[in-house]
């Protein structure tokens, strides 16, 4: 029987609770520009000035492949991504922030960082420091398939 700590048994529970958590900070701002959590993690990752690949996107926004096609799709439609074929490879095909998407990212950042400032006040600039450079920590454990 494993003890439960602050309401969440496992790491993974406390984890998707923070996610989830914090995606209520921005959902306001993403609701209101019609975007879902996974169309921010891809248009977060990208800029107006360099183009990435489709399948370095879909590993930035932490993405099945499949997904991030299908919203690349959608953000498309809608001009706020460019697709265009990269110059050393034609074949290859760069994705990028349309002007468009650069003022919808600018706006929703304004949103994220009005909550992350709400979050030192509550907990700490040294904290948060700390919370990231945990995370990262987190991030970089390497799987290992038994």
């Amino acid at each position: 029987m494993s003890t439960i700590v602050s309401g969440f048994s496992t790491l993974h529970g406390a984890l998707r609770a923070a996610e989830r958590g914090w995606l209520r900070h921005l959902e306001t701002a993403l609701s209101a520009r019609r975007l879902s959590a996974d169309h921010w993690a891809m248009l977060s990752n990208l800029s107006d000035e360099v183009g990435i690949t489709m399948s370095e996107l879909a590993c930035r926004a932490q993405l099945p492949p499949s997904s991030a096609t299908r919203h690349a799709d959608a953000l498309a439609e809608r001009g706020l991504i460019f697709r265009i074929a990269a110059e050393d490879d034609r074949r290859r095909i760069l994705i990028g922030l349309s002007k468009r998407g650069v003022e919808v990212v600018e706006s929703v950042r304004t949103e994220e960082r009005r909550a992350e400032e709400q979050l030192r006040k509550r907990i700490g600039a040294r904290n948060q420091a700390e919370l990231l450079r945990l995370l990262e920590l987190v991030v970089q454990v390497p799987v290992h398939d038994h």
